[in-house]
């Protein structure tokens, strides 16, 4: 039920409990002023025939004055006239049932009334008392109440009528006032409050009154102007936010490409040396007929595989947006790997890629590959010489951890394992804080692991890490099986 409703009602309530106490009040009111009315009526009537009775019955004897009594019952039918002897014993005396009160006030000379409530719906009695002969009587006075109820009975009909005409009245002026000065206002408030939880902040309201209501109409009005303000100061924060991330991973990943250059560096070298002999061959004329074709097409197979290393280190460090697509994890990791050989090659350590093929899963292939390429690194730089660092997959269930959020299912789980020193239990807390790291000055930015962990909870998964010291460490990439829905994004029909 709408407040505007609950308010009439509450009103109107109030409004019919309190005409209906009025109401009772003035009957009762006029019920007694009709009883006193009848009671003065009796009193006037008795003194007038008192006087009248005792002068007849003085002068012409209590034959004459009974019969002036039987003259003025005649005369009206209201109130019934009858003489009694206040003295028992008499065929004219009080009934028995008298009240001995009031026999004491009658037998004193002053004039007394009771209501016979016996008898349905009542009598009214009144005494007027006379002295005749030496001896005390009195004209007894009834009136039956059946004119007073129906006087009641007409009052009450009267006043419900009147309470239930006002009722209505003030209920119907108490709902248009409710809905013009509660229910229109409320609903304005109601469709602010809506619009600004759909998210159209630029909403406001205009209540042209001097209450509350408009006070609370202003604050939300200002709370809408605060949380526009708000939105576009987190738009701007969140804008330069991830300005700042672009350019961490990509100062990470030209960090990684400086690491990898001296490797290709010398993985260029043989195909160059060969070049340069094949090339000296033809020109010095040392090679004749098919010998010289022979030499052409070594030179070119050797320059497209320079052209292909070179492609690969410059595809790993350009810059681009994320984008997922479906990516078979075996040739990226094939791919990363032989990206890395060189470099694992001078440190005397071993490269091996677990991952079959034909596993696929939608990622982004350049940010899954800086991601293992700087697991990789770390693996290789914390290893010994003839070592093995492996990169192994398996589907998996398991229980996202609390930053993550999210019941147990089914995720991808990528590998990458060294045989090197491990990690001290001290330092395994922040290995994934910005700027942290424990090599030697030049030799790393403390940005890879942070990175990596920035990029795989973009996929919608984490990296788990154990290490044991002397043994070596694990760092698990957990990604989830389908890709997971964006803020903003609608999902598909089937």
């Amino acid at each position: 039920m709408k407040l505007a409703r609950k308010i009439t009602l509450a009103l109107t309530l109030l409004a019919i409990v309190v005409i209906a106490v009025l109401e009772v009040f003035e009957v009762r009111r006029e019920l007694a002023r009709s009883e006193l009315d009848m009671r003065h009526d009796h009193r006037l009537l008795g003194h007038t025939l008192a006087g009248s009775i005792g002068k007849a019955w003085s002068q012409a004897g209590e034959q004459e004055a009974l019969m002036l009594l039987d003259q003025a019952n005649r005369f009206q039918d209201q109130i019934h006239l009858r003489w009694v002897w206040l003295d028992a014993g008499s065929a004219r005396s009080l009934p028995s049932d008298m009240p001995p009160g009031l026999l004491t006030a009658l037998r004193s000379g002053r004039d007394s009334w009771r209501v016979d409530a016996s008898v349905t719906p009542g009598v009214l009695y009144t005494y007027m008392p006379v002295l005749v002969g030496g001896r005390l009587g009195a004209i007894e006075l009834s009136e039956s109440l059946i004119q007073q109820q129906q006087h009641l009975r007409t009052a009450v009909v009267g006043a419900t009528v009147a309470t239930g005409v006002i009722a209505v009245a003030f209920l119907m002026a108490a709902m248009a006032m409710g809905r013009r000065l509660v229910g229109y206002p409320v609903q304005q408030l109601v469709d602010l409050a809506h619009r600004i939880g759909e998210g159209n902040l630029e909403a406001r309201v205009q209540l042209h009154q001097k209450d509350e209501l408009s006070t609370l109409g202003t604050a939300m009005n200002r709370m809408g102007e605060m949380l526009q303000k708000a939105r576009e100061d987190i738009a701007v924060e969140m804008a330069g936010r991830l300005a700042a991330l672009e350019h961490l991973r990509h100062a990470d990943r030209l960090n990684t490409v400086g690491k990898l250059a001296s490797g290709v560096a010398h993985e260029l070298g043989t195909p160059l040396n060969v070049v340069l002999g094949r090339s000296k061959m033809i020109s010095s004329g040392e090679a004749e007929g098919d010998e010289v074709r022979e030499c052409a097409q070594i030179i070119s197979q050797q320059a497209q595989h320079m052209t292909h290393i070179i492609r690969q280190l410059l595809d790993f460090a350009r810059r681009r947006p994320p984008e997922r697509a479906p990516e078979d994890l075996g040739q990226l990791t094939a791919r990363t790997l032989s990206l890395l050989r060189p470099l694992a090659a001078k440190r005397g350590v071993n490269l091996l890629s677990e991952v079959p093929e034909a596993w696929v899963l939608e990622v982004d292939a350049g940010q899954l590959q800086q991601v293992l390429t700087n697991l990789v690194v770390n693996g290789v730089q914390a290893s010994k010489p003839s070592t093995t660092v492996r990169i192994r997959a398996a589907d998996v269930r398991a229980t996202p951890p609390p930053d993550v959020g999210g019941p147990e299912a089914e995720w991808t789980r990528l590998e990458v394992e060294d045989e090197g020193e491990g990690i001290a239990p001290d330092v395994l807390p922040h290995i994934f804080e910005p700027f942290f790291t424990t090599k030697d000055v030049g030799e790393g930015t403390g940005l890879g692991l942070a990175v990596s962990y920035g990029l795989v909870r973009d996929h919608g998964g984490w990296i788990d890490v154990r290490s044991e010291q002397g043994r070596g460490s694990c760092f698990s990439i957990y990604l989830p099986k389908a890709r997971p829905q964006q803020p903003g994004e609608q999902g598909t029909g089937p």
